[in-house]
């Protein structure tokens, strides 16, 4: 499983500053590149489930989680998934796959709120 990446300086810089910092963004040194989603929702345990395009080659190793803290909104995160690897496979997928991703595996606390950023593209049959 790989490590998520969280962007902890904007906790301290935010603390240390009396002005209301921006909301932090990805760089653009983060590995892979923005995915665009089908859909996603917290489940009532706080997991992530998150409707992705593939091709029938795609799993949650083929993505980075990128948790970055949104200091305009408080105890907020804001999660950008980056896919890694590129799904190249032939399947007939429209609906793609979903993945779940637990708080645990985000590093997020379990009182925050959290939201995908990712673009969404809409699906022909939506499961959720």
């Amino acid at each position: 499983m790989k490590p998520v990446l969280i962007l902890g300086t904007a906790l301290m810089l935010a603390a240390c500053s009396s002005s209301p910092a921006p909301s932090v963004q990805p760089s653009r040194a983060v590995a892979g590149e923005r995915e665009t989603i089908h859909a996603w929702r917290e489940q009532g345990d706080g997991s992530l489930r998150i409707q992705v395009r593939s091709n029938g080659c795609t799993a949650k190793e083929s993505f980075e989680p990128v948790v970055m803290v949104d200091s305009r909104r408080g105890w907020s995160f804001t999660v950008e998934l980056r896919r890694l690897q590129p799904d190249h496979c032939r399947a007939l997928l429209p609906e793609g796959v979903e993945l779940v991703w637990s708080r645990d595996e985000l590093g997020l606390p379990p009182s925050a709120a959290v939201r995908v950023i990712n673009p969404q593209a809409p699906t022909p049959r939506p499961r959720y």
